[in-house]
């Protein structure tokens, strides 16, 4: 394939082709978090396509934002049938293995070398701490991109989610096997006070994964995607499912100081 002619329904129809393989029958659970990821697979990359509009990109850039949306939990699938979880500190950096993924199938190599390596780049920049050092405009770019979108649509997921938690509807996997006590560890709080980036290897407490989940606020690339986080209404439903009572008026506070 051209790299001019980037076929973005041709890869959505792929990535679902793929997915099929990662269903088992007679296993509801399991086949509802495989369905979870494919269905943000998909949201993420339709988020793509609409920050390539924002953006004004090209016909063919506005193609490849849209197919690294696609690719970019590609190595989800596998890590949970794999190691039956999502936590990357459980198994492996799923960036990196969605990108060992389209290497041993060979879905690189339908690619121009130079679009490959860009596509390798912002999957492995997209589940890290902070983008890596030492990008080009492009690589950054499109890393910026994945990242703002993944966040996007993973506020839906957790907003959802955080709803049925009222319910008695538990999904362990979205938890990362975190303690529910009402506590939140107070480093975690100090963090986000001082608009730090979070890590999920100091995290105790559900509620630290909230909190952590409420500072991507704080790496936002785009006005874009905070006025879209902003207005979806995630965020104060995140801040209200937070089982700390007296620090949800505090991190409102602090949020809407920040996202003006």
């Amino acid at each position: 394939m051209a790299s001019s002619d980037i076929c973005f329904n041709c890869e959505k129809h792929w990535l679902c082709d793929y997915v099929k393989d990662f269903l088992e029958p007679e296993h509801k659970v399991y086949n509802e978090n495989i369905l979870l990821k494919r269905r943000h697979s998909l949201l993420v990359a339709d988020h793509m396509l609409k920050l390539a509009d924002y953006l004004k990109l090209n016909e063919h850039d506005r193609s490849l934002a849209g197919v690294i949306g696609l690719f970019h939990d590609i190595g989800r699938f596998k890590q949970y049938r794999d190691f039956k979880t999502f936590s990357d500190r459980e198994s492996l950096y799923h960036g990196d293995l969605g990108i060992q993924v389209l290497e041993e199938t060979g879905k690189l190599d339908e690619f121009s070398p130079s679009t490959a390596s860009l596509m390798k780049t912002a999957i492995h920049n997209h589940g890290l701490p902070a983008i890596e050092y030492g990008l080009n405009e492009r690589e950054l770019q499109f890393s910026m991109m994945i990242r703002d979108a993944d966040k996007m649509d993973i506020y839906r997921i957790v907003d959802a989610y955080y709803k049925e938690m009222l319910t008695g509807k538990r999904n362990i996997s979205l938890e990362l096997g975190l303690n529910n006590e009402d506590k939140i560890s107070p480093y975690i709080m100090e963090q986000f006070m001082n608009e730090k980036t979070i890590m999920k290897s100091d995290m105790n407490y559900l509620n630290d994964f909230k909190l952590l989940q409420i500072a991507w606020i704080y790496d936002l690339n785009y006005a874009y995607t905070q006025r879209y986080v902003r207005e979806s209404g995630y965020l104060d439903s995140i801040i209200d499912s937070i089982t700390v009572p007296d620090v949800k008026e505090k991190i409102r506070r602090k949020v809407n100081s920040f996202l003006v």
